[in-house]
């Protein structure tokens, strides 16, 4: 989950990255590469093991293909309540919004940016923690 202080990336200028998930059925569009990454570990995404690049959620685009959709798991211990989506047919956790009064188009979304080519996470400083 993103912190209080997470600084998200300016609207991009450059090209998209897109990531996918294994079977490649789920496609993820961020505006650019993330300016830091967060390897969370609240109770729920510690054993998801996703590595959180942070957005506005109106610059990331999530599509499926056919005979794939997003399978939320919403986590509703926490005020406002967020929906963990995974891929339903490989499973790979894909991204996390915010839903009630955090689903609004400017608020953050996490997207799992082990989805991402190894070499292309490269280099973004890594933080670790707990919410």
């Amino acid at each position: 989950m993103a912190s209080s202080g997470d600084t998200l990336p300016p609207p991009a200028e450059a090209a998209t990255v897109k990531a996918t998930c294994h079977c490649g059925r789920v496609t993820v569009e961020m505006p650019s590469k993330p300016v830091k990454l967060n390897e969370c570990r609240c109770s729920v995404c510690y054993k998801y093991g996703a590595l959180w690049g942070y957005f506005q959620r109106d610059t990331v685009t999530v599509t499926t293909a056919e005979g794939a959709n997003l399978v939320p798991y919403v986590r509703a211990d926490t005020e406002g309540g967020l929906s963990f989506n995974h891929c339903s047919h490989c499973g790979c956790m894909t991204n996390w919004w915010g839903l009630g009064p955090y689903s609004e188009p400017t608020r953050k979304m996490g997207v799992n940016c082990r989805l991402l080519p190894e070499k292309d996470i490269e280099g973004i400083p890594r933080k670790v923690e707990y919410c």
